[in-house]
């Protein structure tokens, strides 16, 4: 080989070596970020609003999506809760209808169905949308083996809770506290069926870490105003139901809650 030849081999190697140090080099390409879905993003902040009875906000976030409130589950669902807040009760119930048909598998449009139902004192229909869901969701639970599905039991509790089922509801609820130990809303529905039961102390406790994590959950002001009253805590029952009437100034509760404020400042 010829000097040349050698000088070009070993430019070669150089130009080489220097490529693959700037390829070792370069920074990693980033990987993506999915661009969150505008519909199912404004459907969640609706939810957290009617959470806390912020009708109004509510109607305001979801009121650029009307024209699809009909086709899209996503939509339906939260439109139909606001309705129900509005006491339009009609009109909540063939909302939500359009939802279960749109998305005939997912319980928590049974368990609104239901609860619009008991709105319109049809405890009877109402105790059906709940079963379906039982039913729904009972098979899934048996089912999970690993014991990790935390969807499937926090709805089946939810269901039991509100179909009177008050021992099933606490096991299956306390069963998601099990798998996510802070989650705010087995918490609160747990904090719930304890009221339901009779538990004062355990409802009071419970319901009190639920709004610790979030202080705007409208109704466990109400319930615990009740364990509170159970548990001879005048003071703190005529506090929480005052929070309560802030926050759902228009809920069917309010009017209840606002007498005992009334009784108690006589």
């Amino acid at each position: 080989m010829t000097r040349t030849s050698w000088r070009w081999v070993a430019c070669s190697l150089v130009v080489m070596a220097s490529v693959a140090v700037a390829v070792a080099q370069a920074p990693p390409v980033p990987t993506p970020v999915p661009t969150p879905d505008p519909v199912t993003v404004t459907a969640a902040v609706a939810s957290g609003k009617l959470l806390r009875y912020a009708t109004g906000e509510v109607r305001t976030t979801l009121e650029p999506l009307v024209a699809i409130k009909d086709t899209d589950a996503r939509v339906a669902l939260p439109w139909g809760r606001m309705l129900e807040q509005e006491k339009k009760y009609d009109e909540a119930l063939v909302q939500l209808r359009k939802a279960a048909a749109l998305a005939p598998a997912n319980p928590e449009v049974q368990v609104w169905i239901g609860e619009v139902l008991m709105r319109q004192k049809k405890q009877g229909e109402a105790d059906a949308s709940f079963q379906k869901v039982i039913d729904l969701m009972t098979p899934k639970v048996a089912a999970d083996v690993a014991g990790t599905d935390y969807d499937s039991r926090y709805w089946l509790g939810v269901a039991q809770q509100r179909k009177r089922l008050f021992d099933p509801a606490a096991a299956s609820l306390t069963k998601c506290l099990e798998i996510r130990p802070n989650d705010l809303m087995a918490t609160y529905q747990l904090g719930l069926t304890r009221a339901f039961q009779g538990k004062w102390t355990d409802a009071v406790t419970l319901l009190t870490r639920s709004l610790d994590a979030d202080p705007g959950i409208a109704y466990a002001y109400f319930y615990r105003a009740l364990a509170q009253d159970k548990l001879g805590r005048k003071d703190l029952l005529v506090l929480d139901m005052q929070r309560f009437i802030t926050l759902a100034p228009n809920a069917p509760e309010a009017e209840r809650a606002q007498a005992v404020v009334n009784a108690a400042k006589r």
